[in-house]
């Protein structure tokens, strides 16, 4: 078996779903944009963003075990930590939306409105949960959710945005054997021409310094 294919057969359903209803979220496949562009309606679950969270909490952050950093696999434990996020936001009454599948089963985050999901992590990021109820690594550790949720925004957004996607059945390889398979649409949708040898470095900032005897600008 392929070693990309190996890893997304260890994708539990529910870890899956919980991350699909993550990106979904944050960057949701959008129909009314169609008269821009067909590309412009695509969002992160059809560009295979789920997958590149769940690679990237399983495989490049890491916690402090005792006395060195350690690559501990997150992304279960995070689904678990969005999912018991998701049940006490409903049992709280803070969810303006029912449910669509009953919150006791199935996963839990998948099942609220897109809008309760933005409140679900809003509660966790700002510990207005208990974390005693939380899976490891994250029970009673309020920096550690804090620093997560920040993470699953600006993760989506960085997987949606950037080559990822375009690495098409490479994707799940490790890095150096990861091959663009066409020019990501993320870089379309925001107009980023792409890579280039000739893009100049910024240099510096324009600054005015008054002297004796006049003024001089230098970069």
């Amino acid at each position: 078996m392929h070693p990309a294919t190996a890893y997304a057969s260890t994708f539990d359903p529910y870890t899956l779903a919980t991350f699909m209803a993550l990106v979904d979220t944050i960057v949701p496949n959008t129909p009314e944009m169609a008269v821009f562009g067909s590309e412009q309606t695509i969002g992160a679950v059809e560009l295979g963003v789920h997958e590149y969270m769940i690679w990237e909490l399983d495989h490049t952050l890491t916690l402090v075990l005792g006395y060195y950093p350690e690559v501990v696999p997150l992304a279960a434990p995070t689904a678990g930590m969005l999912n018991a996020g998701a049940i006490q936001l409903v049992a709280s009454g803070q969810a303006q939306y029912s449910p669509q599948v009953a919150v006791s089963g199935g996963v839990p985050f998948a099942a609220l409105s897109p809008m309760d999901r933005i409140r679900t992590m809003a509660i966790l990021e700002n510990l207005q949960v208990d974390l005693g109820t939380l899976p490891p690594p994250y029970r009673d550790d309020g920096g550690l959710v804090k620093f997560i949720v920040d993470y699953l925004n600006r993760g989506t957004m960085f997987g949606n945005y950037s080559e990822w996607p375009a690495y098409g059945t490479t994707r799940l390889n490790t890095p150096t054997q990861r091959r663009l398979q066409y020019f990501p649409i993320g870089w379309r949708q925001v107009g980023y021409p792409g890579v280039s040898i000739g893009y100049r470095a910024l240099l510096g900032f324009k600054l005015t310094i008054v002297r004796e005897g006049g003024t001089s600008t230098i970069v």
